[in-house]
C-alpha cells in the first residue's frame, strides 16, 4: 500500500497598493517575480494592470484612493472594515510574505495588525510614507512593524539607518517606465495627432487625476490661460486629462469659462495616454504637485508647481511639515529650482507672471532646465522591478 504524501502548500504573497500609479510600478514587476517564482500566488488590493498581470485582485484599488484629509475622513469606515477584511484574510491564507506599497496612513496600521498577529512574518514596504516630509514620529511604527523599507530615494536609506531599520534604495520606477528618446514619437508626430502648431511655443497642463483635483484647479488654470490669450499671440495650451470622465469635466469647465472658441485653436485636450508625449513636446509645464512633477524633471522641462487644499488640511499640513518644499525636483535638490505655487499663491496672476517670466527670458528656461537635468542620477541607475524581486525572493 502507497502512501499519500501531501501536497506541498503553494508560496504566498499578499501585496497591498491603493492607488494607480503604485499599480503600475507593482504591475511591471510581477512578471520578473513569475520568471523566477512561476508558482508563487500573488493576491491582495491593486487595480487592472496588476490583474493584467494574474494577480489576485481582492478590491480594485482604484475604488478607494483617495486625496487629502477630508477625503480620508468621509472614507474612514470603509477603511476600517478594509483592514479587518484584509486581516481575517491573512489569518486564513497565511502568506509567505507583505508587501506594502505607499499608502502610509493605511498600510502603517495595517503592517501594526499584521506584526500583532504574526511576529515573524516578513513585512516589506515599498514606496516609503514621507516620513522626511511630516509626522517622523511614524518611523517608531516602521522600526517596530517592517521587515525591510525598499526605498525610492537615496536619501531615505540614511533616515531609515539612523532608526535602524533595515533599508534598501532600490531605484525609481520612473527611470524604467519613462520610454527612449528613440521609441517617442517627435514633437512634429505628436502635433500633428492633436492639430497643434509644433513651431509655437506649447504649455503643458497637468490639473490632477482626481475629480476633486480637476474642480478645484481648471478655474484657476483656465483664468490663466485667458488671461495669457490674451496678451500674448501665439501661446498654445494643452491639458491632460487622465481619463474619459475626466475629460468631460475639464471641458464643462472650459465652457463655463467662456472659452470654447480656444478648442482647437490654442487650447487642446489630450488623452493620458500621451502624457509622456505631452511632456517631452512642451515648452513649460504647469503640473499640480505630484509623480507628474518628477516626470516633468525628467525630461527637464521648466515648470510650475501648483497645489491648494482646505485651510484645515493646509493647517495640519503646517503643524506636521519638517520640510519647506512640497514638490520633489526642490526636495531632490535641497532648493528652490522651480517655483511652488501653494494656497494663495496657487491663483491665476501667479501662473501669469511666472509664465511669463519663463517665456520672456530664455536663460532662465534653459538654466532651469540643466538644473532639471542633473536631478536624474539621484534617482538611481539599475532596475526597481529587479530589486524589489530580490527583496521579496529573499524574505520569502
Amino acid at each position: 500500500m502507497v502512501s499519500s504524501v501531501p501536497e506541498a502548500k503553494r508560496k504566498s504573497l499578499f501585496v497591498m497598493v491603493g492607488d494607480p500609479s503604485a499599480d503600475r510600478n507593482v504591475a511591471r514587476m510581477i512578471p520578473e517575480l513569475k520568471k523566477c517564482a512561476p508558482d508563487l500566488q500573488i493576491w491582495g488590493c491593486g487595480g487592472s494592470g496588476m490583474a493584467a498581470q494574474g494577480v489576485e485582485i481582492l478590491h480594485n484599488c482604484e475604488d478607494f484612493t483617495v486625496a487629502g484629509i477630508a477625503e480620508i475622513f468621509n472614507q474612514f469606515s470603509f477603511f476600517v472594515n478594509l483592514k479587518k477584511e484584509l486581516i481575517d484574510k491573512i489569518i486564513e491564507r497565511k502568506p509567505d510574505a507583505i508587501l506594502l506599497v505607499d499608502m502610509g496612513t493605511f498600510n502603517l496600521k495595517l503592517a501594526t495588525d499584521i506584526r500583532a498577529k504574526f511576529p515573524q512574518l516578513p513585512i516589506l514596504y515599498f514606496t516609503s510614507p514621507q516620513v522626511w516630509g511630516s509626522r517622523p514620529w511614524r518611523i517608531k511604527t516602521i522600526a517596530q512593524t517592517v521587515t525591510k523599507m525598499l526605498v525610492i530615494f537615496p536619501f531615505e536609506v540614511a533616515i531609515y539607518r539612523k532608526s535602524n531599520v533595515p533599508v534598501r534604495f532600490v531605484g525609481h520606477p520612473l527611470l524604467k517606465n519613462i520610454p527612449a528618446t528613440a521609441d517617442m514619437p517627435s514633437k512634429e508626430e505628436f502635433c500633428a495627432l492633436y492639430k497643434i502648431d509644433p513651431k509655437k511655443p506649447i504649455i503643458g497642463l497637468f490639473v490632477g487625476s482626481r475629480r476633486r483635483e480637476v474642480n478645484n484647479f481648471m478655474p484657476i488654470i483656465l483664468d490663466a490661460i485667458k488671461t495669457i490669450s490674451t496678451e500674448r499671440d501665439g501661446i498654445q495650451f494643452a491639458i491632460s486629462a487622465a481619463n474619459e470622465e475626466l475629460g468631460e469635466k475639464a471641458k464643462v469647465q472650459i465652457q463655463k469659462a467662456e472659452l470654447e472658441h480656444l478648442l482647437g485653436n490654442k487650447l487642446f485636450l489630450i488623452g493620458s495616454e500621451d502624457n509622456l508625449n505631452l511632456i517631452s513636446a512642451s515648452d513649460i509645464v504647469w503640473a499640480k504637485s505630484g509623480t507628474t512633477t518628477l516626470e516633468v524633471t525628467l525630461f527637464g522641462k521648466p515648470m510650475l508647481i501648483f497645489y491648494r487644499v482646505t485651510w484645515g488640511e493646509y493647517l495640519v499640513y503646517c503643524l506636521l511639515k519638517r520640510i519647506n518644499f512640497i514638490g520633489m525636483p526642490n526636495i531632490l535638490a535641497g532648493t528652490e529650482v522651480v517655483p511652488e505655487l501653494l494656497q494663495l499663491d496657487c491663483r491665476a496672476q501667479q501662473l501669469v507672471k511666472y509664465t511669463n517670466d519663463l517665456l520672456d527670458v530664455p536663460g532662465l528656461r534653459a538654466d532651469t532646465s540643466k538644473r532639471l537635468l542633473t536631478l536624474r542620477d539621484q534617482l538611481g541607475q539599475g532596475d526597481y522591478a529587479v530589486n524589489l524581486v530580490e527583496e521579496i525572493l529573499a524574505a520569502i
